[in-house]
């Protein structure tokens, strides 16, 4: 917004006192101009405004060219100081108008949108008396058209990085998802796996001398199967179309065999130390495996100069606390270590979800450190409902 307000007092300040010669030459700079010190002060709320911005300012510009070559029908014979000045200043705006249709508007209409003011910046040029023939004026326009390109290609591009990174979060959204539907199914599963043998075994036990007992409990039976049914579909309803079936949710058992092939895929080393001898809920140990499985990526992609990684499972105060720490060579407080912005923070969720938490930052002297706390007591059975 300051940069507008500046931008209108310079412009009007050139109006009083550094006219052009016809002032006509005024029509298309002021307009464009204006515009864009209108987008500068309300953006982004006139960002889908931008192709009508362009394709305005593009005509007051060819209006402005067509009164030059009315007043001058071969063209204005000189090109006098102030008057240069004012047609470069139009140009570049004309040129970040461009560029802002490109990056900000998509579709056919964005593409003609930025078209138009690209034509009037080669056709301002026309409104002087160029020497030489058609094609040597042609040319001169075609020049101009140059920055014009060059700002179309600089808004594709920074538009192009933008969807690759809108795409890569989605992408990361989807797979962080789908890692909590496996889990959700290995675990659910698990317990209804448990129901449906608890109840075999009980129709099997008291069915002979309870017929209504068998059938209730033949009906929990089904019921059980038909549940682990649909959850296998749900959970391939969820998969790309020939995508892999996911591994088995890991835990506390499989650090050893996580750390050893990252272990041997040389560059840093890491060390495991459990020291916990009460058996671990499956929540808490998958939780604990995919934040592992986090950190040494995010060890492998962001500290190269690390040498060490220290894994610490533990028990304080009664919850499991998980220790992650390497000794990668930088400033302490360098920037989270997090490439898709979304691994620190989904583990962070997946953390409170059990009423755990999870601390990360820089450690003195150099590397950094990730702490998760989680309980140690089965959730159901802490909140009074059996397993």
């Amino acid at each position: 917004m300051p940069i507008a307000v500046v931008g209108v007092l310079v412009l009007g300040y050139g109006m009083l006192w550094v006219r052009p010669s016809p002032a006509v030459h005024l029509i298309g700079v002021c307009t464009v101009g204006l515009l864009l010190a209108a987008c500068g002060v309300w953006w982004p709320r006139l960002r889908r405004f931008v192709p009508a911005v362009a394709l305005l300012a593009a005509a007051a510009s060819v209006v402005a060219t067509v009164l030059v070559r009315v007043a001058y029908p071969g063209g204005q014979p000189e090109t006098p100081g102030a008057t240069g000045v004012w047609l470069l200043v139009e140009s570049g705006a004309l040129t970040l108008t461009v560029y802002l249709v490109v990056r900000w508007s998509g579709g056919v209409a964005g593409g003609f949108a930025a078209v138009a003011p690209a034509l009037a910046t080669a056709l301002a040029w026309q409104r002087f008396a160029l020497a030489g023939t058609v094609i040597e004026a042609a040319a001169v326009s075609a020049v101009w058209l140059v920055p014009a390109v060059g700002a179309a290609v600089a808004g594709a591009y920074l538009r192009w990085l933008a969807f690759g990174r809108r795409r890569a979060v989605a992408d990361a959204r989807r797979e962080q998802r789908l890692d909590l539907a496996n889990d959700l199914h290995d675990f659910v599963a698990h317990d209804i796996s448990e129901i449906v043998a608890q109840a075999q075994a009980g129709r099997f036990v008291f069915g002979a001398d309870r017929p209504e007992l068998a059938k209730l409990l033949e009906r929990i039976e089904i019921a059980g199967v038909r549940a682990l049914g649909s959850m296998d579909r749900t959970l391939a309803l969820l998969r790309d179309p020939g995508e892999a079936a996911r591994a088995p949710v890991g835990g506390v058992d499989d650090l050893a065999e996580l750390i050893a092939r990252f272990n041997a895929g040389g560059g840093p080393q890491a060390a495991l130390d459990l020291r916990i001898a009460r058996p671990v809920p499956r929540e808490s140990g998958a939780v604990v495996h995919r934040a592992v499985t986090e950190a040494l990526t995010n060890v492998r992609r962001h500290a190269p100069t690390a040498a060490t990684v220290s894994i610490v499972v533990s028990e304080v105060d009664g919850s499991l606390e998980l220790r992650i720490e390497d000794d990668g060579r930088g400033a302490p407080k360098q920037a989270a270590r997090d490439s898709s912005g979304l691994g620190l923070a989904g583990m962070a969720e997946r953390a409170e979800s059990l009423g755990g938490s999870c601390r990360a930052g820089p450690r003195e002297p150099s590397g950094w450190r990730i702490v998760l706390v989680l309980p140690l007591q089965d959730r159901s059975i802490s909140e009074g409902v059996a397993p």
